[in-house]
């Protein structure tokens, strides 16, 4: 048998095709090259995100912003080159963010000189983000980003979330959502290798 001009087969003279079968072929067709196509699309996109929570070869998103403590100084993520960086990206109305906080400061506290800890606060309203703060008792700086560019800049779809940067600048892991205190530790001794 050989196939025509439209890649269906040639039916033997005095021989006839069914109408039906033709068109059914001929969806089986498309339908194995779509499940085709998507899989080498998935794949290629699994390869290139590093999986879960990674982000290799990026470079975090570098920002300066006023401080929420005091307008008049600036936090900036350039400052910390050099060293370990955690960025805690969080807001006052955000409730898994009020549960994890407390958990930041600790880690903050017991890796002092060794890993930076900042904190961006996200669309949100200044007063009520320095009472956030006193509440679960964070002292490390914060930047005041109340319209939410730095969401955009590290393509977060919701808070809390929290960026791993080397001290070259890489973004090494983005997490989202709340990360309890020893996942925390486990977190940034697995990535900067502070030990205990």
């Amino acid at each position: 048998m050989t196939t025509d001009q439209h890649g269906d087969l040639e039916v033997p003279a005095g021989k006839s095709q069914d109408p039906r079968a033709i068109k059914s072929r001929r969806h089986l067709v498309w339908v194995v090259v779509a499940v085709a196509t998507a899989g080498v699309i998935g794949a290629a996109l699994l390869a290139g995100s590093g999986g879960p929570g990674s982000q290799p070869d990026r470079q975090a998103p570098a920002f300066q912003l006023p401080r929420l403590d005091e307008a008049n100084r600036t936090v900036s993520l350039s400052d910390y080159r050099g060293r370990p960086v955690v960025v805690n990206f969080w807001a006052s109305w955000c409730v898994p963010c009020q549960k994890e906080l407390p958990d930041f400061q600790a880690a903050a506290a017991d890796l002092e000189g060794r890993v930076a800890f900042l904190g961006v606060n996200e669309q949100d309203f200044r007063d009520g983000a320095l009472s956030f703060l006193s509440k679960t008792g964070v002292r490390y700086p914060s930047g005041f980003d109340p319209q939410g560019r730095m969401m955009t800049a590290y393509s977060l779809r919701g808070l809390p979330a929290t960026a791993f940067v080397s001290p070259t600048g890489a973004l090494l892991e983005l997490h989202t959502g709340q990360i309890n205190g020893s996942d925390l530790r486990a977190t940034i001794d697995r990535l900067f290798r502070t030990g205990r």
